[in-house]
Parts: C-alpha cells; structure tokens; sequence
C-alpha cells in the first residue's frame, strides 16, 4: 500500500520463504524504474537493490503479466515493513512484527 511518501505492505509467506517483497503495479512510481539500482537502509545493513519485473500466467496462459519484487532477505511472515524515501536513490527500511 502506498500512502503519501511510504510504501507499507503485510509479507506473505511466500514473501517470506523467497526473501523479496512485492511492489504492487499500482506503486511502482514509488521506486526507481524497474531494473534501476537504488540503496535500502534497515538501520543496521544498507543494501543495494532494484525492483525486478517477473513474468507470470497465474491468470492463465491468455493474460500474461508482470509481477514485481524487491529481494530483501530475511523477511518474516506477516511482519509488516514501510519504506521511505531518505534521498535520491536510498530508502529506509522499517520492518515490524
């Protein structure tokens, strides 16, 4: 979820079992471009990063699409994370159980 300059999200277990969260399309201008490196900070590791775009039919074979991560790992299920925007570029990670 995107509200203002921070970007919030609940991490599934499949988020947490591949160590990425998802972007939703709907937040993508959020971040930098797709494929563009960008710096995440959690206050003790600073990571580079990107979102990547990955090819998906779980719609089916007639609409293919694009869903989109960020790999961090470590993530555990439903904790809650928030980025926000510290410069150009770097983000700051907040991760929350």
């Amino acid at each position: 979820m995107l509200v203002a300059d921070v970007y919030r999200r609940k991490i599934s277990s499949e988020e947490a079992e591949t160590g990425r969260f998802m972007v939703l399309k709907s937040a993508l201008g959020f971040f930098p471009a797709v494929g563009e490196e960008f710096e995440v900070t959690d206050g003790s590791t600073t990571r580079s990063t990107r979102v990547d775009a990955v090819p998906c039919t779980c719609r089916g074979p007639e609409k293919p699409h694009d869903h989109y991560w960020v790999a961090w790992p470590g993530l555990r299920k439903r904790s809650r994370i928030e980025l926000t925007p510290t410069g150009e570029g770097a983000y700051m990670l907040r991760v929350a159980d």
